[in-house]
């Protein structure tokens, strides 16, 4: 008891002393649990295990079952019912206004505000970068080495891998290797931003198609599909652990909270605890949802274990405000909860969440530790049944309470707020 004792007192300590840590947030693209290895995944990769061994590994963490709206969820850490952008939306390839900074307000503008050096890396699509030229800076992101997106009548951006079109800092210009260029940028910003806190918001370009080869197979590429995923995947690995690897050598670990996750279920069929793992992404089931969510922060916790502990994104902005000791303004309205408690290892079940939510378009879907209830009427024990293939069992004199309590939650939720922007309207009609 002793002993425990004082391993909070100095952790406590640590997180005293270190007022302010440094953040980097790391969102692979399309890629679910069944691609890690330390989640049960056949396919190794190391760096993001080395990070769970010394971090925490989270079992259960939803995002939204497609890219943009996760993104956005993530970034004003509010629902999308209530952001309204409810359903997947390109806006450079589409048009329309894309996210306002006169509507919402990022974690990155507040953590700026603050004092905090900012940069993003990999990709934004939620603005027209090639039409909004400072929406970045308006986001609150200091410095940006980003794909713009495949914009409408310029063929020159289609390309992101290879050859691809990477803006950094507003300069345009062709790659050999777009992952590459945008992962040096990350650790060359890192080295220039070591003495003051700083945020770093990376969605990679990896693991999203077009699925081609990278710099460690390029030489005796595979010549199918799902080898090629597979690729991508360690490749993805090894950047992540590039800069991982320069963030420890500069001795800031110590004082830098490292977020891995991604931002729906995998666009390609992985392998989770010896068995085939269904194809997550656009997918309305827990496993379009469902995402690797693992943290890394020394001043914290010593890690080295897993969680049952429930997040969803929209958690991620109150915990990036209350690591920064960053009180949340009073006409700010978020959805989410701080998971500090959490990584403290707090055991008051009031501090923590009972409950997270997804959506995509109307369907709707809510789940606590043990069962699934969504607003098409499935009703699933997600222990027994991950795949959500069998009806749970009538003789289980527990679940019925639990159905209950999940759906009169689900029913508080409102209509989806209007849509962010009238092209957004036009293009997905029928949602309300």
């Amino acid at each position: 008891m002793i002993k425990k004792l004082l391993i909070c007192f100095g952790l406590a300590t640590a997180v005293h002393a270190i007022e302010r840590p440094n953040i980097i947030f790391i969102m692979v693209d399309d890629m679910g649990r069944d691609w890690v290895s330390c989640y049960g995944a056949s396919h190794p990769t190391p760096n993001i295990d080395r990070l769970a061994t010394q971090g925490v590994r989270y079992e259960t963490a939803w995002c939204t079952p497609i890219c943009t709206p996760t993104r956005v969820t993530l970034l004003t850490g509010l629902y999308p019912c209530h952001h309204g952008w409810v359903q997947h939306y390109d806006v450079p390839r589409w048009g329309g206004a894309g996210l306002r900074p006169d509507r919402f307000t990022t974690f990155a503008r507040l953590l700026r505000g603050q004092g905090y050096s900012t940069a993003i890396g990999g990709k934004w699509q939620i603005n027209h970068l090639g039409a909004q030229t400072d929406i970045l800076e308006q986001h609150g992101f200091d410095e940006h080495c980003v794909w713009p997106g495949v914009e409408a009548g310029k063929p020159e951006t289609e390309e992101r891998f290879w050859d691809g079109l990477i803006a950094t800092n507003g300069k345009r210009e062709k790659v050999t290797y777009g992952p590459d260029k945008i992962n040096n940028f990350l650790i060359d910003f890192v080295k220039r931003k070591r003495d003051r806190p700083f945020l770093i918001y990376y969605p990679m370009l990896l693991t999203h198609g077009p699925h081609t080869t990278t710099p460690l197979n390029k030489a005796n590429p595979p010549k199918e599909k799902p080898a090629l995923y597979a690729g991508n995947v360690t490749y993805m690995d090894h950047l992540v652990g590039k800069l991982v690897n320069a963030v420890d050598a500069l001795g800031l670990g110590k004082r830098t909270m490292i977020i891995f996750t991604g931002d729906n279920g995998s666009a390609s069929s992985g392998m989770l605890n010896g068995k085939p793992y269904p194809k997550g992404k656009g997918r309305e089931a827990d496993w379009g949802v469902h995402v690797p969510f693992v943290v890394r922060a020394p001043f914290l916790t010593q890690g080295g274990y897993s969680s049952r502990d429930l997040i969803d994104f929209t958690d991620l902005y109150p915990t990036f405000l209350d690591l920064a000791n960053i009180p949340i303004p009073k006409n700010l309205k978020l959805d989410g909860r701080s998971f500090l408690p959490s990584l403290r290892g707090s055991v008051d079940p009031f501090e923590k969440r009972s409950w997270i939510y997804s959506q995509l378009g109307n369907f709707r879907v809510i789940r606590d530790w043990h069962h699934l209830v969504d607003s098409k009427g499935a009703f699933h024990d997600m222990k027994k049944d991950p795949l959500q293939l069998e009806k749970v069992n009538p003789l289980d004199k527990i679940a019925p309470g639990r159905r209950q309590r999940l759906e009169m939650i689900l029913k508080r939720f409102p209509t989806n707020a209007p849509a962010p922007f009238p092209e957004f309207e036009n293009k997905h009609r029928g949602l309300k």
